[in-house]
């Protein structure tokens, strides 16, 4: 228990607040602007109203005055006129009964005139004076004087009072006392458990303004500052008021904050938008960010129901929320396989995001500092430890995998190397294609038989005829399992040399350009559905990791904006595993053998095997040309029909060779001439070819 004049509470306590409050009250500080500013105007009011009355009071008695005469006059009139009757009853003669005029026209007129004044003083409202601060200081001060004299009053009449109850009786004086001491120890022992400020209610406004008058109960009270979410703690409400706060700060155009839910990195928030589109809202994520004293990427949107486009959840991550990912799987050599799915990351909800590298190209969308390495390692480092894929390195400007470049069967490392590469990919390809048995959609992969897995980094540094190769490739990579994962920082049809980003089945987005976004994800409103790789914030060096790693895709199994995280293989360990792979024997790649005839039919001729391997990468068309099919057989059997590339008489060779081969394998086949192409090229027809065969 606090004993008596301390500052635990108690009687002491009490009295020692009473103190405190009885000199707050005689400084005026109990009271604020606002209760000075209504007595300001009260004051007005008052005096105005007090002006109002003596001016009606003047003009009534003025029109009382003037109602008198008028009354005199008629009185005096009248008697006027009946002394002139009397006179003529008697015959004294006389002028008729024109001995008066009636009431004077100018006491009508000035009644009138006052009249008219009365109604326009009815008329009249009151207008204050706005309330200044030296309005405000000269209120304090005359609020304070009044009560000093009115203390002064008291305190002399109490004074007096006591004094005389020393004439009445010296009992009296005792037991007022008494009562006195002990009334002020309830009091002061009151405030001593609850000492709180008193605070008198503020004066009612004598009159209704038409307008808001400054300082004043009615004015607005000023609105809240923003403040950080973190403040907000593990409260929903508060967390709510940071976010509505933040919001009308940034202008945005919300009508509603909905309950916010507690994540495990920060908050989910929804909002309902109160017009326009959730791309508006996208645009100031990053001043929200700032507003809200989070990280400059850690303010996130997406649309939260498809069939309400006024829903957007807000995700402000308060936390890193890839802070401790999951640890990177440890695969043997030769225990995996390229058609079984893999995760390639974590998801801000904590799921994994399985993908399937057989039969599917990948394109990955970064610049400096977002984390490609991170993601083609640990896409390399999967691809290197199945049993039936291998993996190509094609890199333009010389680095490739890095410490993962090892597992590589095949590499190139300038541009004209990357070049003849990726011909060797595709020519692989249509050999595969061409092989297909007439029940096979797809090539069935195989440790004999492996899926290829081409990485091409830096794909803009490729040549032009290198890019259009990749590109061929990719398009006809599903049949033949030979893929590409295309590495760039540029996904615009002017770097890429064709629209593809939106055609590949694993797309790949990371720390970007906005421009890319809409290119990739294939949707010009996808930024405003919540694809926001473009805010992410790439990494400047080892020392500051920023938004490396982190990234949106697109694959068959994800199709919403999600964020997500590729965990980090370090160089060492990637070493180390590319050796043990090395060590464990590597899938050997070769080109296939033709598909083998059904039962009873004879064997198709190598060379008609090629025409229509040709024909069938081409989509068997109705006609090829010579020079197409020097392209196709010059990238499967370089030695045979790449010989005279360069040469003028390049096709009329290709023609003769392909000529006597033909006729070696007892077909007729006549080359024709294709009419619908300019300069009426030599080809030869697919109908022809089949029909021909033994």
């Amino acid at each position: 228990m606090a004993r008596a004049g301390g500052t635990g509470g108690g009687l002491g306590a009490g009295a020692a607040h009473l103190r405190a409050e009885w000199g707050r009250w005689w400084r005026t500080e109990d009271l604020t602007d606002t209760h000075i500013a209504h007595h300001v105007l009260n004051d007005q009011y008052r005096t105005w109203m007090r002006f109002q009355q003596r001016n009606k009071a003047e003009v009534q008695q003025n029109i009382g005055l003037l109602k008198e005469q008028q009354k005199f006059q008629r009185q005096s009139q009248m008697m006027s006129m009946n002394m002139q009757r009397q006179r003529n009853r008697q015959g004294r003669g006389g002028y008729g009964y024109g001995g008066g005029m009636g009431a004077s026209p100018v006491i009508s007129y000035r009644m009138m005139q006052w009249a008219s004044l009365q109604m326009r003083m009815g008329q009249k409202e009151f207008k204050y004076l706005p309330v200044t601060p030296s309005m405000l200081h000269i209120g304090r001060g005359q609020v304070r004087s009044r009560r000093h004299w009115a203390a002064t009053g008291w305190l002399l009449g109490l004074g007096a009072a006591w004094v005389a109850l020393w004439w009445v009786s010296l009992l009296a004086v005792l037991v007022v006392t008494l009562l006195a001491v002990v009334v002020f120890a309830i009091v002061a022992a009151g405030a001593g458990r609850n000492p709180r400020p008193r605070r008198p209610a503020v004066p009612k406004l004598l009159f209704i303004p038409h307008d808001v008058p400054e300082h004043t109960e009615l004015a607005a009270e000023e609105e809240p500052q923003p403040f950080a979410i973190r403040e907000a703690g593990r409260d929903p409400r508060q967390a709510r008021e940071a976010v509505r706060l933040a919001l009308k700060k940034e202008k945005a155009r919300v009508s509603e904050v909905l309950v916010p839910e507690e994540t495990p990195y920060g908050w989910k928030v929804p909002v309902v938008l109160e017009s326009g589109t959730a791309g508006q809202l996208m645009g100031i994520l990053k001043p929200l960010a700032t507003t809200l004293r989070v990280g400059e990427s850690r303010v996130l949107a997406r649309a939260a129901d498809p069939n309400d486009a006024a829903l957007v959840s807000l995700q402000i991550l308060t936390q890193d929320p890839f802070a401790n990912p999951p640890a990177y799987p440890v695969r043997a050599p030769k225990s995996c396989s390229i058609t079984d799915p893999f995760s390639i990351g974590v998801s801000i909800d904590g799921e994994q995001t399985p993908i399937v590298l057989a039969g599917q190209s990948a394109l990955i969308v970064a610049r400096t500092g977002g984390g490609k390495s991170a993601m083609v390692r640990a896409l390399a480092e999967y691809a290197s430890a199945c049993a039936d894929a291998v993996v190509v390195d094609i890199d333009p400007m010389g680095r490739g995998l890095g410490p993962l470049a090892p597992v590589a069967v095949r590499r190139a490392r300038t541009p004209q190397d990357a070049e003849n590469e990726l011909a060797y990919l595709k020519s692989l390809a249509e050999a595969r294609i061409a092989a297909l048995g007439p029940t096979e959609d797809n090539m069935a992969v195989s440790a004999s038989a492996p899926a290829v897995i081409g990485f091409v980094d830096e794909f803009p540094e490729l040549t032009k005829r290198g890019k259009a190769i990749a590109i061929d490739l990719m398009r006809i990579g599903r049949k033949s399992r030979v893929t590409l994962v295309v590495c760039t920082t540029d996904a615009t049809e002017d770097v890429m040399g064709d629209a593809i980003g939106d055609a590949l089945g694993i797309r790949i987005l990371m720390s970007c350009r906005q421009a890319d976004v809409p290119l990739v994800v294939g949707q010009n409103d996808a930024v405003s559905k919540g694809w926001l790789p473009h805010i992410l914030v790439p990494s400047p060096g080892d020392w500051e990791i920023a938004d490396a790693g982190r990234y949106y895709c697109i694959t068959p199994r994800h199709r919403e904006p999600v964020l997500r995280y590729v965990s980090f293989l370090d160089p060492a360990t990637a070493a180390v595993r590319a050796r043990e792979r090395v060590a464990a024997g590597l899938p050997v790649l070769t080109l296939p053998a033709p598909a083998r005839p059904a039962a009873g039919q004879k064997p198709v001729p190598p060379i008609a095997a090629h025409l229509l391997a040709a024909f069938a990468t081409h989509s068997d068309p109705e006609v090829l040309t010579i020079a197409q099919l020097a392209d196709y057989l010059g990238a499967v059997d370089p030695g045979t029909w790449a010989k005279w590339d360069g040469k003028k008489n390049r096709l009329l060779m290709v023609g003769r060779t392909i000529q006597s081969q033909l006729k070696a394998a007892g077909m007729t086949v006549t080359a024709v001439r294709v009419d619908t192409l300019p300069g009426r090229p030599t080809g030869y027809r697919l109908a022809d070819i089949q029909g021909a065969l033994p």
